[in-house]
């Protein structure tokens, strides 16, 4: 069923190899550098994921057709160790599949079928560790293990001896059939997954994956054809790899990146001992992927959402306190960027806040403001909250946007000082202007002045002659 991948005869360098792959990727697809990093990493992880505790998922998403999910799923599946591609798939071809042939499985246009699917997005969700990844189902016989033999014909040696799924004893016997065993038996649904759908992924399947945004390319970009990609020498040195760095991968302790939560931890640390492995600069690029794609992944949280909005409201107010009517007309008014998408227009009032955010603990409160008395919150409640519940990665980039948006308005007001000024200096280059263009009219108008002054002082009667005549 997959095809065979022979090593390469030569041992590789990691880091070598990931540059290329990465390389690879971006030569056929439109990506940003943390995505292009984290998915090289991933490459190699498919051909070792059962050396870790954890496995990665990758999600992919495009808000409209035509942005390149297909053909990035089909870059990454040239490369990927075993791939099996499904455009749609039942729930039980998905867990029996898995646990016959230990793919890395690849399904696109999952927005098709998965939303509603509760059953199979609870399958995906516990297929990320080994120790979860199984689904029970009846058995009429033991028989029935027969049809589940490995179909390891492409898998590497050291992944081909793998523990034979258990049987798990009947309690009871089901009735039918010709008095068989029935009894329970687990399918292992643990593998590495690609999800490409339309719209958002998930939550729960977003907390778990490498999420990767695609847009469509614009007119300036361009990307080699599909036709020139020839993964051959790729999956070889892959394939190496996986055989030298068994030890090392397997014995390599937890690496927490600094500022995951709990579940990114764990789905990117085997991705962390590669880029350990390979050395050079790609575990400090792999952590910088990781805090920008978890931050990606946690944006349709709506309840941190709301948090984060409420206590930017609160920071950029520059108090520690606020009435819930007037934390309410601020998110109604978005005057500041921060109108929450966590609320529906309808939402947007003081019970439903409360509501929403009772699940982190936090509550309305008799407070006082000045000399007003009402129901609020204090900046405390969202500060401990946010420390439990928001990835540090997601509070940074929150807090870098405050810092844009201040610096913004900074440079607004400086702006609208300066423009100020400027008119007032062309106000009164104008008034300027317009005295030096009286200043003609006015200087004759005073000559003329005084020359009826002059003539009244030289009446009848008053001159010098009348003195001497006297």
């Amino acid at each position: 069923m997959f095809e065979t991948v022979a090593p390469c005869a030569e041992p590789v360098q990691t880091g070598e190899l990931l540059t290329e792959i990465e390389a690879t990727i971006r030569r056929h697809v439109i990506l940003n550098e943390q995505a292009a990093a984290a998915l090289a990493v991933w490459v190699l992880h498919t051909y070792t994921f059962e050396l870790r505790d954890a496995v990665a998922y990758v999600a992919i998403e495009s808000p409209e057709k035509r942005c390149g999910k297909t053909t990035l799923v089909s870059v990454l599946a040239a490369m990927a160790h075993t791939p099996l591609i499904a455009a749609n798939i039942t729930l039980s071809a998905l867990f029996r599949g898995i646990d016959r042939c230990r793919p890395t499985l690849f399904i696109d246009e999952a927005d098709t079928f998965l939303a509603g699917n509760g059953s199979m997005r609870g399958i995906i969700n516990s297929g990320n560790t080994w120790r979860t990844a199984y689904v029970l189902r009846l058995s009429r016989s033991r028989a029935n293990r027969g049809e589940r033999k490995a179909c390891h014909t492409g898998v590497l040696p050291h992944l081909a001896e793998e523990p034979e799924t258990e049987f798990v004893p009947p309690h009871s016997t089901v009735p039918g059939g010709a008095g068989g065993e029935s009894g329970l038996i687990r399918y292992s649904c643990w593998c590495p997954k690609v999800i490409a759908l339309i719209g958002e992924t998930p939550d729960t399947i977003a907390d778990r994956s490498i999420v990767v945004k695609m847009s469509r390319k614009l007119v300036s970009e361009s990307c080699a054809p599909l036709s020139d990609l020839d993964p051959a020498g790729i999956k070889a040195k892959c394939a190496r790899f996986a055989l030298d760095a068994r030890e090392a991968i397997a014995h390599c302790g937890k690496i927490r990146g600094e500022g995951l939560n709990d579940r990114a931890a764990d789905t990117f640390d085997p991705l962390y001992a590669i880029a350990r492995l390979a050395g050079g600069d790609w575990e400090k690029k792999l952590h910088a992927a990781a805090l920008a794609l978890t931050a990606t992944a946690q944006h349709e949280n709506a309840g941190v959402e709301l948090l984060l909005d409420i206590l930017s409201i609160l920071i950029e107010s520059g108090q520690k306190k606020i009435f819930s009517r007037d934390l309410v007309a601020t998110l109604r008014s978005g005057d500041d960027g921060l109108r929450s998408l966590a609320l529906k227009d309808s939402e947007v009032d003081e019970y439903s806040i409360a509501k929403r955010l009772r699940p982190y603990g936090i509550k309305p409160v008799v407070i006082r403001i000045g000399k007003e008395v009402n129901r609020g919150y204090v900046d405390t409640d969202f500060r401990e909250a946010l420390h439990r519940y928001v990835p540090r990665g997601q509070i940074e980039a929150r807090a870098e946007e405050l810092r844009h948006r201040g610096r913004l308005q900074k440079e607004a007001s400086e702006l609208a000082k300066k423009e100020a000024a400027e008119r007032e200096k062309a106000r009164a280059e104008e008034r300027e202007k317009e005295a030096e263009a009286q200043l003609p009219e006015a200087l004759a108008m005073l000559a003329r002045l005084r020359r009826g002054r002059g003539g009244k002082q030289a009446g009848p009667g008053t001159g010098p002659q009348d003195v001497t005549g006297m």
